[in-house]
């Protein structure tokens, strides 16, 4: 059993103490914030030992075994590396961190720290998809050939505060946001290589970008297509093709059921689940437990193969050329 101790108290960190609750091998020890009395109010709706007023008395607690990073995604890369410091393990909010050399610097202080890093990518975990995973591997579908998937919403409806993370020009814009999601998607069944990518962006007045969507290639010939938005409200659905058959899903990263359509019909697949945040968090634990520095999921390549996308929106690199 692993103490767990929450950095950052937003809208999602509730999600994320729900998670640890329902975790078999792991506990919410402490919570902390830049506010002791945010911090206790959160402790009272999620009942833990320990409420800190700032992450550097959550980092000095050596009954911490782990840090979940939730703060704004410009802090990750300085969280990250302010809990490795401390020798503890961390698993970070998506999207990981600003850029692909933040990636490589973090992973590596991570292994000369002798401590667990990984990006929180929860749809790769979720039973649903680990199931659709197997599903394909045992030819549900046939050949896989072709994913598509898109998570967008219309921002202007969420009253978002004036220094929304998500405005800056080099880390935020709904690709940092909501287009993770559904990449990763596209890269976990894919499981290949990512050779080429065709991006569109469309950017506001103020440089952050609203609309994305990528064509991408993959070495073993599987073809995506992705997109995310901000400006708009659009079918938030995962669907994968195969020779024989293809499978649709609405809210591909937290939902407990999909379906399975065929020539001669159609399958519901169904699958039980207490908190989307939970399974990612026991695969951490898992990991710290068997003595393992990143996951076989989501390892630091795994984390690169996101960035280098991200990058490329960006205008930073290009997929393909190292």
């Amino acid at each position: 059993m692993k103490n767990i101790g929450i950095m950052g108290l937003g809208k999602i960190s509730h999600r994320v103490a729900k998670g640890i609750a329902y975790a078999h091998n792991a506990q919410l020890y402490a919570v902390a914030s830049r506010n002791i009395a945010h911090a206790q109010d959160f402790q009272k709706q999620h009942p833990c030992p320990k409420a800190y007023g700032s992450y550097e008395e959550l980092l000095h607690d050596p009954q911490v075994d782990m840090v979940y990073i939730c703060t704004p995604n410009y802090l990750h890369y300085t969280h990250i590396m302010a809990c490795l410091q401390h020798h503890k393990h961390v698993v970070c909010e998506k999207p990981f961190v600003a850029n692909h050399e933040q990636v490589v610097e973090c992973f590596a202080f991570a292994k000369k720290q002798g401590c667990f890093l990984m990006e929180a990518e929860k749809t790769i975990f979720t039973p649903l998809n680990q199931t659709i995973q197997q599903m394909i591997q045992d030819g549900a579908i046939g050949q896989l050939r072709y994913i598509e998937a898109s998570y967008g919403y219309d921002l202007g409806k969420e009253n978002m505060p004036d220094d929304f993370w998500g405005y800056r020009q080099e880390d935020g814009g709904c690709s940092y946001d909501v287009g993770v999601y559904p990449l990763v998607y596209a890269n976990f069944f894919a499981n290949s290589r990512l050779v080429s990518c065709k991006d569109m962006v469309h950017l506001t007045q103020t440089g952050y970008d609203d609309f994305m969507q990528c064509l991408l290639q993959y070495e073993n010939g599987i073809m995506a297509s992705i997109r995310s938005c901000w400006n708009m409200t659009v079918e938030n659905k995962g669907f994968l093709y195969g020779d024989k058959g293809y499978i649709v899903c609405e809210n591909f990263w937290k939902n407990t059921q999909a379906l399975l359509v065929k020539e001669n019909g159609q399958e519901k697949i169904q699958v039980c689940m207490e908190s989307d945040f939970t399974p990612e968090i026991e695969h951490a634990v898992d990991c710290v437990e068997q003595g393992l520095l990143e996951s076989p999921l989501m390892s630091q390549a795994a984390s690169m193969e996101v960035m280098r996308v991200l990058d490329q929106i960006k205008g930073r690199t290009c997929v393909g050329v190292k």
